[in-house]
């Protein structure tokens, strides 16, 4: 598990880097402006900048670098049901103060719209850097080389009822990228089958993920690193090899639908997985068949992560964990179990390590081993039964 975190910090800063050196680099490229000049006319061509609402009237094929280029304020690019489509090939004489082979590119302009059509065989399948009030919706955004969105430093704009799927198949990247970013709304949404997270959030505050789909991922389904004040609500996922990873402050994990996979590797596979933080709430989500454990909270302090101090788990249903049900590992503080339900774990219901955390009214029905397996000293705040689990004892160190 430490090793498995320790790679995860390492993707983020190598991701954080990636991302930053593109915004540089389009930065640049704005400032030189795009080889092909201003749009001409209501239909662009591959290359070209908007700067009035566009419609587009046939599709863009085979474009060889990049597709269309966002240049104003308050625009509407409508794909009008069409595709920007690229050359599925790197662009190999991309100049070091550009930025190459994107499908749509939006830099500093806000209130952007962009809508209604496919995307695809680009490096990444849209860029939105800067940006506020600006809105995404309706689009597909497959089988790009990267990620088929990246968001940078953008705040109060939506993303809805878009599809990201196969895109980093071959360079284990994510179906949708969000750096140091806030107040924005991803909902919607159904990300699926990318090369290795469906969505990979670092630095998003004060943002709302609603009604998302997020399916078949080799590691994550939404990791979240190092984020304040976010909502992840009613989002259903499935078959990925964890469902959320959350660390930061302040983060609610509500509602949700989580089911794992049907095979996992050692050293994978939590539903919900809080790794750092204070503040946070994980409260009514249903979480199903996850190998190492249902819920967990741990920390990771050692490999550069957050103290885990103070958090909530509460009212959720856990069923079928290979391994524990809800787990509290000896690095997370003071946490409260409250009002849980954990069936049908291999091992135990509840495994707590930790003597500050409080358990109380959680239920602890047919588990392999123990209903609630507690260290002495935690906090027994009543109210908790067992019943039925392999381990007659049924408990320890509180009263079940």
């Amino acid at each position: 598990r430490d090793c498995r975190r320790r790679n995860r910090l390492r993707r983020g800063e190598i991701m954080r880097r990636l991302g930053f050196s593109l915004i540089v680099a389009l930065a640049l490229s704005v400032a030189v402006g795009p080889a092909s000049g201003e749009a001409l006319g209501p239909q662009p061509s591959c290359g070209d900048t908007i700067t009035v609402d566009t419609k587009l009237t046939k599709d863009l094929v085979n474009c060889p670098n990049n597709g269309i280029l966002i240049g104003a304020d308050n625009i509407t690019l409508d794909l009008n049901g069409h595709v920007i489509d690229g050359d599925n090939a790197e662009f190999t004489a991309c100049p070091p103060d550009e930025l190459c082979d994107v499908g749509i590119v939006d830099f500093d302009h806000d209130g952007v719209t962009i809508k209604g059509g496919k995307v695809r065989e680009f490096t990444f399948g849209a860029f939105v850097v800067g940006a506020t009030d600006s809105r995404l919706t309706h689009l597909d955004l497959s089988h790009h080389f990267f990620s088929g969105l990246l968001i940078a430093e953008s705040s109060q704009s939506k993303v809805d009822r878009v599809i990201a799927s196969a895109n980093g198949l071959t360079t284990d990247q994510a179906g949708i990228d969000i750096f140091d970013s806030r107040e924005l709304t991803i909902e919607k949404n159904r990300v699926f089958g990318n090369g290795d997270i469906g969505f990979f959030v670092s630095g998003l505050d004060d943002s709302r993920f609603e009604e998302n789909s997020v399916a078949g991922h080799p590691e994550a389904g939404i990791l979240l690193d190092h984020g304040n004040g976010n909502e992840f609500s009613h989002n259903r996922f499935s078959n990925n090899q964890d469902g959320i990873v959350v660390s930061g402050d302040g983060n609610t994990v509500a509602g949700n639908w989580l089911s794992g996979p049907g095979e996992c590797p050692e050293e994978c596979g939590f539903g919900i997985s809080l790794e750092g933080g204070t503040g946070n709430v994980i409260e009514g989500n249903i979480v199903l068949r996850f190998h190492q454990g249902g819920i967990r909270a741990a920390a990771f302090e050692e490999f550069g992560g957050p103290p885990t101090v103070g958090n909530t788990i509460r009212r959720n249903f856990v069923h079928g964990a290979t391994v524990d049900g809800i787990i509290i590992e000896s690095t997370a503080s003071k946490t409260l179990v409250e009002r849980n339900l954990a069936t049908g774990a291999g091992d135990d219901g509840i495994d707590v390590d930790n003597a500050s955390t409080t358990l109380m009214r959680n239920f602890a029905f047919h588990n392999g081993d123990l209903g609630i397996e507690a260290v002495p000293g935690v906090t027994d705040g009543g109210g908790n039964h067992a019943a039925g689990n392999g381990n007659p004892a049924q408990c320890t160190n509180v009263a079940c």
